[in-house]
């Protein structure tokens, strides 16, 4: 913010909080929310189980096609009926799955300003446990947080399309090979719910992975622009905690030094940027550089820097 006024009222407001310490530690036991992590995954279970159903009304009409007097035909070559039919039948699949991946940018922006609102909200809560200060909400909604949230909302769109389009393109080879190889309807349609649960966890894996970034993304940039340079590092508390980051938990570090999460790679992270990471990050704040945009602060206190 760099206003100058607005920063001593902050101060002088806080300052008994610090009880003549430098630094003050977050007073609220944040925790990692599941409930923006439970819709995206649901978002991304809806995705996957329409393209499915579509493939599975399609296998139907093929199994059909490749029978002739009730009985299998065992062998095929690429140019027969059958092929042409499965060509189809996944034209028409990847057809359907593009209308209804059309919609999921809507439903990513919507998730991307629910998860603004809740970071918020925990920070506001934050600000005042253990300040004693209560901040303004529309300063973080400005142009910087708008920026983040629609790359992120991109971003995800295309990891999300990609997998249901690199699946299809899975079960058609699938579909080809089998029958060309003289598999039956059956041996084929094993492997296809293989591969299609193989895909479907890989959808909830970023599901999970990517709304942790966009959370530990939110309350790096808070911190931050509240002008926090240490955080400690805490963990969910509970038995799915790994190793390497449980020995992390309370310990203070730098957002200037990310520390290392792998010994063996050497790998750096903040809470929440390591895959499938639920830790969360706490601010240590300093009252020499203490910067938050308060009630009523002051001329053009509602101004984003960014």
């Amino acid at each position: 913010m760099n206003n100058n006024i607005m920063q001593q009222t902050v101060r002088k407001q806080a300052k008994s909080r610090f009880r003549g310490r430098k630094t003050l530690r977050c007073k609220v036991a944040l925790k990692y929310k599941r409930n923006t992590e439970r819709e995206f995954i649901r978002i991304v279970n809806e995705v996957m189980v329409g393209m499915k159903k579509e493939l599975d009304a399609e296998m139907k009409k093929i199994v059909k096609i490749s029978r002739q007097d009730g009985k299998e035909v065992i062998h095929y070559d690429s140019t027969s009926d059958l092929m042409e039919a499965i060509e189809k039948a996944y034209r028409k699949i990847n057809s359907k799955a593009e209308m209804t991946l059309s919609k999921l940018k809507k439903k990513l922006t919507v998730l991307a300003n629910l998860t603004r609102k809740l970071s918020i909200a925990d920070w506001k809560r934050v600000c005042k446990k253990t300040l004693g200060i209560d901040i303004m909400t529309d300063y973080y909604m400005g142009e910087f947080y708008r920026t983040s949230l629609a790359e992120w909302v991109d971003r995800n769109v295309g990891l999300i399309k990609s997998i249901p389009q690199n699946t299809l393109g899975e079960m058609k080879k699938i579909t080809s090979s089998g029958f060309l190889a003289g598999k039956t309807p059956t041996e084929i349609a094993k492997e296809i719910q293989e591969a299609y649960m193989v895909n479907k966890r890989k959808a909830q894996f970023i599901a999970r992975d990517q709304m942790a970034k966009l959370n530990g993304e939110l309350a790096r940039k808070q911190q931050e622009d509240a002008g926090v340079s240490k955080y400690i590092w805490s963990t969910s508390g509970d038995g799915r905690v790994r190793e390497s980051h449980r020995k992390l938990d309370k310990k203070v570090f730098s957002w200037n030094d990310p520390p290392i999460v792998d010994e063996k790679t050497g790998r750096r992270c903040h809470p929440m940027q390591d895959y499938r990471c639920r830790c969360v990050a706490l601010p240590v704040f300093d009252i020499e550089a203490l910067d938050l945009p308060i009630e009523n602060g002051g001329e053009n206190s509602g101004t984003d820097k960014m």
